[in-house]
């Protein structure tokens, strides 16, 4: 692993543990906690139906909620 992939797993592990809206293609919506993220981006997402898995090339946004 080079310098620059470590540096792409802190950033999206900075994530963790906080709560986003992510928008999907499809004009879908989802909003949780993010428990878990990798290196492309797939997300597991506590919401209040469950666990939710998201893969990354799906994912168009995702924004931090206040």
């Amino acid at each position: 692993m080079t310098n620059e992939e470590d540096n792409v797993n802190e950033l999206f592990s900075q994530f963790k543990n906080k709560h986003v809206n992510v928008d999907l293609r499809g004009n879908y919506q989802s909003e949780g906690k993010i428990i878990a993220v990798d290196n492309y981006l797939n997300l597991v997402l506590e919401t209040e139906n469950g666990l939710e898995t998201i893969k990354g090339g799906n994912i168009i946004l995702i924004s931090l909620k206040e």
